[in-house]
């Protein structure tokens, strides 16, 4: 990983604040592609003192296998003129340490919608994902209508990591159909997952007429992120110049 940019303007005029920028670029050198990032950055003054710092993580990033790709590392970060001796950002020293993953991805299956109040659609598979997690099934129970006459589920999935290895994000994601394969609405929900345990998921769908998905269907996906490789870098800002 290698820093482009790394910029501080002038302290604000009314809160004394300053704000930081940074960019870098990634060069992906393994064979699979980086589809997600987890980005931490420790804030320094002269003295080697946590002054600042943030964490972040990015699902919409793609650098290819063997490619290289942009990626945001600070945006905006700002940090008071007090704690540099010189009163600006030309004191300050950044660490950042990166992490990138890949993502393993399966088509669970889909569920038929239930048509009346108590009926249940299942998939009663268990799915392995990537070899290192595994889906265990699902279950939609059609529920009384709302007040409002609108259509109730209660949906339940979950996911077990079944590898001695932390896995960054854990994600379902539902697509609701109607008879004619359109789509209506989409949920998702995703949880980091330690080694040997287990996640539980209810997704839900709100202000659904039963009209409108009569014969309809849920479509359902899942991932999981698995880590590539990790970098560090450190860097020293120059005066923005914008």
């Amino acid at each position: 990983m290698k820093i482009t940019k790394f910029t501080y303007g002038k302290p604000d005029s009314d809160w004394g604040n300053i704000d930081f920028e940074m960019e870098g670029v990634l060069e992906n050198k393994s064979d699979h592609d980086v589809e997600f990032v987890k980005t931490s950055v420790i804030m320094l003054n002269e003295n080697d003192v946590a002054v600042g710092g943030t964490e972040d993580e990015d699902d919409r990033v793609f650098i290819a296998s063997k490619d290289s790709g942009d990626v945001s590392l600070l945006s905006w970060q700002s940090v008071h003129k007090d704690k540099f001796k010189s009163g600006t950002g030309a004191d300050c020293k950044a660490l950042v340490h990166m992490t990138t993953y890949r993502r393993e991805f399966v088509k669970v299956g889909t569920l038929e919608i239930p048509e009346k109040e108590g009926e249940m659609s299942e998939i009663k598979k268990n799915i392995s994902i990537g070899g290192v997690a595994e889906l265990m099934g699902m279950s939609v129970l059609r529920m009384k209508d709302s007040d409002d006459g609108d259509a109730e589920f209660e949906i339940f999935s979950s996911v077990r990591n079944t590898s001695d290895d932390f896995i960054a994000r854990a994600q379902t994601t539902l697509k609701l159909m109607d008879q004619r394969d359109a789509q209506l609405e989409d949920t998702y929900d995703y949880r980091e997952l330690p080694a040997k345990s287990s996640v539980t998921f209810q997704p839900s769908f709100w202000g659904l007429k039963p009209g409108k998905i009569k014969n309809g269907s849920i479509v359902v996906t899942a991932s999981v992120f698995v880590p590539i490789d990790t970098f560090t870098a450190e860097a020293t800002p120059k005066p923005s110049t914008d």
